[in-house]
């Protein structure tokens, strides 16, 4: 197909919902880089322990399951679509890819990488007595989590952007 004719309504669907998917993480990503990571800064090591222990915990719930691994799937099989069918050479699949790249990399690589690990590493922290590098750590997830924040909303705005050149 040739990548001036535009995409039908599934490939509109894909890249509406990876920007609204892809709006919800950047909005979560931020609202947390804007107040809880700020808060959290504030806290001593017993009291970071013990704070940080139930948020990691709370997010792992079905809400923040379906949009977390929704803002993955959903766009790889825009991207997936885009790529298969020459969208790629167009403005619009440029940019879509664009996002899919940036969100996987940004967002997704650093969660998995940095975050995860940092956060198995702080549940084995005792309370009365954290580790003498838990300003670091915390200074190095707040850092980490800054870096996703922004690889999440430049995401979103070139998911808008492809929408955006479609004409939608």
């Amino acid at each position: 197909m040739s990548p001036n004719v535009l995409p039908g309504d599934l490939v509109m669907f894909l890249f509406a919902t990876s920007a609204i998917l892809g709006g919800i993480m950047a909005g979560f990503f931020f609202a947390y880089s804007a107040s809880v990571v700020l808060a959290l800064e504030t806290l001593s090591a017993d009291a970071y322990t013990t704070v940080m222990r139930p948020i990691n915990e709370s997010v792992r719930n079905p809400a923040f399951g379906v949009a977390f691994f929704g803002a993955i799937a959903v766009p790889v099989v825009g991207a997936a679509i885009v790529l298969l069918r020459g969208y790629w050479t167009s403005q619009y699949g440029q940019l879509f890819l664009a996002g899919v790249t940036v969100y996987l990399i940004g967002t997704i690589a650093v969660t998995v990488m940095v975050h995860f690990p940092m956060n198995d590493d702080i549940a084995t922290w005792s309370v009365e007595s954290p580790p003498d590098d838990w300003a670091a750590v915390r200074a190095r997830w707040a850092l980490w989590n800054h870096v996703r924040t922004t690889a999440a909303i430049v995401s979103f705005a070139l998911y808008i952007g492809a929408l955006v050149t479609l004409g939608v």
